[in-house]
């Protein structure tokens, strides 16, 4: 089995990456047909989809600085990794690629003015030590996904596929809640740690979702071909996305 962010082999393909720009919804997210296309797609790779499990939160960027007047992040050099891309550059920032294991004396020595990553899990990093504001609203949605070798998958009963199925189901429900508590306490650990909300301009604030849910669409549709355009197109249909 293989638990992954889709982001981490965007080399190979983007389907599972679109999730992160799929309204967080899991029951919506069943329904609407978008897991038997990110499926079929991946059982071409030998793989089975089981599911895919929300960490009830998105993104955002920590920054030495605060928001300035442009709104966005004009002139800023910001880590950031292949999720990021297209939004750090649409918001008038630059990228820089690192390891997450350079972000902290990056941020340390002003090599970079910011850092995109999920909004949940970046305590333990210790980046509010180095970094003094983080943006609001997020964007996105972090997703874990569940993938199961298609051999393996065959060889079970139907009983036994029907278990697992269920099981995916009712964790992808309660995984989120749970991490909707787990994410409220990390955001007022990491303000009493010192971090201040810095909110992106009004110009700005209201469209960072389409924002970052295009720039995820973009490569959806380039690195997953005409099953990439489908998936983009039912969640268009769905009402499921931000980004037309």
């Amino acid at each position: 089995m293989l638990f992954t962010h889709g982001a981490y082999h965007l080399g190979e393909t983007a389907m599972a990456f679109g999730m992160d720009a799929v309204k967080d919804d899991p029951v919506a997210r069943r329904e609407s047909g978008i897991y038997e296309l990110i499926d079929a797609h991946y059982q071409d790779r030998n793989l089975k989809l089981i599911g895919v499990f929300s960490a009830a939160s998105g993104y955002h960027f920590l920054l030495s600085d605060p928001i300035g007047e442009d709104g966005g992040l004009e002139g800023r050099k910001i880590r950031a990794s292949g999720t990021y891309h297209d939004m750090v550059i649409e918001l008038g920032g630059s990228v820089v690629t690192m390891p997450a294991s350079d972000i902290y004396s990056a941020l340390d020595r002003g090599l970079v003015d910011g850092a995109a990553w999920p909004v949940f899990g970046a305590m333990d990093y210790k980046w509010y030590e180095v970094a003094d504001y983080m943006t609001r609203p997020t964007f996105g949605v972090t997703n874990l996904t569940l993938f199961m070798n298609l051999d393996s998958w065959n060889s079970l009963t139907e009983d036994q596929q029907a278990l697992v199925e269920e099981t995916a189901r009712e964790l992808e429900i309660e995984g989120r809640e749970h991490f909707e508590k787990l994410w409220a306490e990390e955001d007022q650990a990491m303000q009493d740690a010192g971090l201040e909300i810095t909110e992106f301009g009004p110009d700005v604030a209201g469209d960072v979702n389409a924002i970052f849910a295009s720039g995820v669409w973009k490569q959806v549709r380039a690195k997953a071909g005409e099953d990439g355009a489908e998936f983009h197109d039912l969640a268009v249909e769905k009402g499921l996305t931000a980004a037309e």
